[in-house]
Formats: structure tokens, sequence, C-alpha cells
């Protein structure tokens, strides 16, 4: 059945995308929400009558909380790159990637490459690390896919996107708990699962944000000169509900990750200093690109104060790549890295300094699997339209 629910005002474009996205998670029985096109009503679809009321309050409750963003920031583009190949974007990349063997979509917002798309995969890790080490002393650095939980509290992520969150569990460490477990899926044909209570949560999670695990490593450190800039790949993992679509947006993904940290003007002028680099990397693979502010989608309590700092300050850019057109025709695009600016709220939390204050902190991270199918989208399967430097190497 469909819910309709009238909008005290009529809203902007960006407000009713969030809306439809972050609607995923107002509540298991809700199986759609759209907003019209007049941006003035939401239609609700429900999967199950006995739970409409549940749903119509939490419904209320959350676009309640979403309406609380007034404010209308001007989207500022600081760097643009247009491509060079003058033919039509290619549609169908997800599919023709996978009927090439090039992409095998285990589903729920997990894939594996191979062929040309990991090899672009590779390539555009590989040369984001080369203009990064071009510019900066690096230190080149690894981390754990797994992070503890009171980390994750700490940096603020519980608060700001607790929908998103992975926890890692176990079976308890329990000599019965363990053989039921093993019985059950000695007897089965499906896998089965122990209840609730024979599942140990460690307070471990599955690391949501590439730049995270590097900051108790500065713990306690007088950083030297006026700072320190870490680089490496990092695996992240987002829950994504039924927003899940193909390359997308993925529940895993890897991330090639740039962390500035040290005094508030060298942070601020690194981050700065890299924003070229990244229209480099895009013009490197002759990518229409736009790099412009933005603000985080956080989860609909705090939306309304979270997205007003970040557009007011000014301190989230986004790598804005087009990958084809919505039904209407318009340019659909996706965000494919973030340059963000911290302020000393890490070097804060986890006791680090430059200059005998808390150190600032910026990042980069590039969203590898999104950038590879914004190159399949812009250039297609045939070699020939692709820059020589890259067709070279991956086809």
């Amino acid at each position: 059945m469909t819910i309709f629910v009238k909008l005290p005002r009529q809203i902007d474009d960006v407000l009713a995308s969030d809306i439809e996205k972050e609607a995923a998670f107002i509540s298991p029985h809700l199986s759609r929400l759209v907003v019209n096109p007049e941006r003035t009503e939401v239609s609700v679809e429900v999967n199950d009558q006995a739970h409409e009321q549940d749903v119509q309050g939490k419904v209320d409750r959350f676009l309640d909380a979403m309406m609380k963003r007034t404010h209308s920031f001007d989207t500022k583009v600081f760097m643009e790159t247009q491509r060079r190949d003058s033919a039509p974007y290619e549609t169908g990349v997800h599919q023709g990637l996978q009927e090439r063997g090039w992409l095998h979509d285990y589903g729920d917002g997990r894939v594996a490459l191979s062929g040309p798309a990991l090899r672009l995969a590779k390539l555009v890790d590989h040369r984001a690390r080369a203009l990064y080490e071009g510019s900066f002393n690096v230190i080149e650095r690894d981390f754990p896919a797994m992070i503890d939980a009171d980390l994750l509290k700490r940096c603020g992520y519980f608060d700001s996107h607790p929908n998103a969150v992975c926890f890692v569990g176990h079976v308890v460490e329990d000599f019965d708990a363990i053989e039921e477990f093993r019985t059950m899926n000695t007897e089965s044909d499906s896998p089965a699962v122990l209840p609730s209570d024979h599942i140990h949560m460690p307070g471990m999670c599955l690391n949501p944000a590439a730049c995270f695990p590097c900051y108790p490593t500065l713990k306690g450190q007088q950083l030297d000169g006026d700072g320190q800039i870490l680089t490496w790949r990092g695996r992240v993992f987002r829950f994504e509900s039924r927003n899940v679509s193909g390359l997308d947006r993925l529940w895993e993904f890897n991330v090639r990750e740039i962390v500035f940290a040290g005094a508030e003007d060298y942070v601020a002028d690194c981050r700065k200093q890299a924003m070229p680099l990244v229209a480099e990397l895009a013009e490197w693979l002759d990518l229409d690109c736009q790099i412009e502010t933005a603000a985080d989608p956080f989860f609909a309590t705090v939306s309304a104060a979270k997205t007003f700092w970040q557009r007011a300050q000014e301190v989230k850019n986004e790598i804005m790549l087009p990958v084809g057109y919505k039904d209407d025709g318009t340019l659909r695009r996706i965000a494919s890295g973030s340059i963000n600016l911290h302020g000393n709220f890490f070097g804060d939390r986890f006791d680090f300094t430059a200059a005998d204050v808390p150190a600032f902190t910026a990042c980069i991270g590039l969203g590898i699997e999104r950038w590879v199918l914004a190159g399949f989208v812009q250039h297609g399967f045939d070699a020939q339209r692709w820059p020589r430097a890259v067709r070279d190497k991956i086809f």
C-alpha cells in the first residue's frame, strides 16, 4: 500500500535526493519513498499493512528531522576538467563488465574485478600515489580493515553515521554453542546461524572511513617540522541497505587515502596543493570531473546542524564524476572522492601536536571503484577511445 505525505514547503533537488536515499533507514517495512517531481510531497510504499501505523510515525519523524535543513548554499566549483573523447557516454556499463568477465557481482554491494577493470583500478591507485609522492614527502602506511568501536566513537562516527556501521561478531567461546553451530550446518543445506545470545560482539567494527586508523598511530607525538603526510590504500565498509547499486554504491570498496597532519597553515596549504593533483589525475584519464563544495550524508536527526556547518565552513569538497544520464535526461554524477578539513578535532581527540598545540588534519580519499565506473562510462569498451597512456596499460 502507498501513503502520501505533503511536505510543509517545496524543497530543492539536493534535499529531495538525500531524503530518498536516507529513507532506506526508516523502517524494514518501508519498500520505497519517492519525492514527487514538484518536490512538495512524498509517496511511501509499505510492504506490510500490519505495520502501516508504525511506518507512518517513523516517516513523520524522519521528514521532520530532514526538513530542518532550511539553509540553501550555492555549490562552488573549485576545479573542472573536460574530456577530449567526443563519443557519447556508454550505457549499461555494469552489465557490460559482467558480460566480458571483468566484473563478478556477488550481490549486496560486493564485487570482484578482473581484466581491464582490475588493471584500471590498480592504475588509478598507482597514479594517485605517484602524484602524491611527486609533490609531497609522503610516508607510505598500511592499516587493518577492522577497527575498535571505541575508536569510531572517539572519531564521532556513531553520532554522525550510525546507520552505516558494520559490527564484527564471532561464536562465543563455549563448547556447546560451537558444537551446536557445527551440527546445525552439518545437517542443513543452507547456512544456519546461531541465536544472538550465542554470538559475541567484542567491540570491533569494519572500518567505515579510510583515514580513521591512522590517528591512534600518532597519539602522544609532537610532529616534526610543519607536520607529516601519510598515504595508503584502505578497504572501507559502509552498510548502504537497499541503496546498493552496481559500482555506484558498494558495501565494501577501496580508497586511496592521503592524510595531512601538522600546523594549521601547513595542513591548509597541503590541501590546496593537492586539489590540482586530483584534477591532473582526471585529465590523465581524460574524464569529465568537477571538484565542488558538499556535505556528508548525515543521519536524519543530526543532518540539519552538521550539514549546515560543513557547507557554511566549506570544509568538505567532493570529486564529482559523471556516470551517465538520469531518466529525465539530466547528467547523473557521483561523488568519487572527498577532500576534507578536520580542524584540530583529531589532534585533540588523539593527543598529537604541532608547535605545542593540537595538530590540524585534512584528508583526501579517492573511491577506486567509482573511478573505474566513470572510466568505462566515459570511454566505453573500445580501447581506441581511451588515452594512449591508459589503454596501453589496461587493454
